[in-house]
């Protein structure tokens, strides 16, 4: 799964065009799943959910750092599809387009959750565990800045 990951993160970038219509409809489904949590999320214009549970120290990510960090990915539906434990390096500017934007928010040692429409991630393209037009939820703590 690593693997894919990388390789995916590496040729996507603008994966797909949405319509309004599509925008708005991962917008309200992302919407009702935080109507169900007990955490207070800020939206930027991409239309990133992020929630900062520590912001780190120090200075922040740059484009060209590179990152090791702790992480889980899941669906809307809870679905786990990676949890890393141990530290995994990774160049920001390698990353889907969600981490890319919160990389850059945070510093070293930050805590984050984000939740990533389909147009942040890996858009109409299906991974192993991720399905086409997925909404990501991603929980990541930054360990190392490089």
């Amino acid at each position: 799964m690593r693997l894919l990951f990388l390789l995916f993160t590496l040729f996507l970038g603008a994966c797909s065009t949405y319509s309004e219509e599509d925008l708005n409809t991962f917008d309200k489904k992302i919407k009702e799943w935080i109507g169900q949590q007990d955490v207070q999320f800020k939206k930027t214009e991409s239309g990133l959910y992020y929630s900062f549970e520590n912001t780190g120290s120090g200075r922040n990510i740059k484009y060209t750092d590179s990152v090791s960090v702790i992480f889980k990915g899941q669906l809307l539906d809870s679905t786990v599809f990676e949890v890393e434990k141990k530290p995994m390096r990774f160049a920001v500017k390698e990353v889907i387009t969600a981490w890319k934007e919160i990389m850059l928010m945070s510093k070293n040692g930050a805590n984050v959750q984000i939740i990533a429409p389909p147009q942040l991630g890996y858009g109409n393209h299906e991974l192993e565990k991720i399905p086409q037009n997925a909404i990501l939820i991603y929980e990541i703590e930054i360990v190392d800045i490089k």
